[in-house]
């Protein structure tokens, strides 16, 4: 893949059996910025440069253009060569809520609804719903939560659904390169910026420098080492290398929990039986050692 790949305005594509029309124009919301917000940048990817506007959480852009650049992130134009980084975004898609491409923005993960059901306000079944969903339909999903009654799925537009009536749809992602690194130094560099983040407290959805959640953590340490996106949170982190057997674990390997396709944590293997992770609400990241109360399902090496 060259520098980006330039998504039409209007393209029909396929997965699977279901074919859509997609529109690459609609409503980007901030969602996830930090307190200070987010840069409104002129230009994107390697070519961005700072516009001096920041952008801030609940605030609304229309966008005309979306383009992936060769890190696997999305951009979303709203203007004259400005341009919005969509990691921190939600999206609404003019046409159809939910975006669909064969080349699925990384950031993300597509699924496939198996069975009608309802789009609940929250991670559970009392919560209320704001609307429906029929058979067939492709979703984007942005975040993953294990309950007391299953798996639900986050959706990028709102809401939430169970994730048990869905399919997930694969997509492929940018390999992770060493940047002209042996694998050891890119392993302990790994470790040592996820070591610098001790202490910062766990935030729902946040993607640092000040607070993280799981995935976020694991995306940010690995960008400031390689400049690589591994994905924004744990499903597309599946897909950021090899997965690997608990038997086979290496230091710097991201590890999971929860079945694949579903994971609802990740933290990163130190050796030792030891993991550095962001865990949950009232905890600061930290490390801690696996236990058979709370072991992770398999492993995923990064670095070959």
């Amino acid at each position: 893949m060259g520098e980006f790949y330039r998504v039409a305005t209007h393209e029909f594509v396929k997965v699977g059996d279901v074919q859509m029309q997609r529109d690459n124009s609609g409503t980007a919301t901030i969602s996830y910025a930090p307190d200070s917000g987010i840069d409104l940048w002129n230009g994107y990817g390697a070519s961005k440069v700072a516009s001096g506007q920041k952008l801030t959480n609940g605030t609304q852009w229309k966008f005309s253009e979306k383009v992936i650049d060769n890190n696997g992130d999305a951009w979303y134009r709203i203007g004259n060569n400005q341009w919005i980084d969509g990691t921190y975004t939600k999206i609404t898609n003019d046409v159809f809520e939910e975006p669909v491409a064969s080349n699925w923005d990384p950031n993300f993960a597509a699924v496939k609804v198996n069975s009608d059901t309802l789009i609940y306000n929250n991670d559970n079944y009392s919560s209320g719903s704001q609307g429906s969903v029929a058979a067939g339909k492709l979703l984007q999903v942005a975040s993953t939560l294990q309950e007391s009654d299953g798996i639900w799925y986050e959706l990028s537009s709102g809401g939430w659904i169970p994730a048990g009536i869905t399919t997930k749809i694969s997509n492929s992602r940018p390999t992770v390169s060493l940047n002209g690194k042996t694998k050891n130094q890119a392993i302990e560099d790994v470790i040592s910026a996820a070591k610098q983040q001790l202490g910062k407290p766990y935030i729902w959805n946040a993607k640092g420098p000040d607070g993280f959640d799981c995935s976020g953590l694991m995306q940010y340490v690995f960008r400031e080492v390689t400049g690589q996106n591994i994905g924004s949170w744990t499903v597309p982190q599946e897909t950021a290398g090899t997965k690997v057997s608990m038997n086979d674990l290496q230091r710097g390997d991201l590890v999971f929990w929860g079945p694949e396709g579903a994971t609802y944590h990740v933290a990163l293997y130190l050796g030792n039986n030891q993991y550095l992770n962001a865990l949950r609400p009232g905890t600061n990241v930290k490390i801690d050692s696996i236990s058979s109360s709370f072991a992770p399902s398999f492993g995923v090496r990064v670095f070959k």
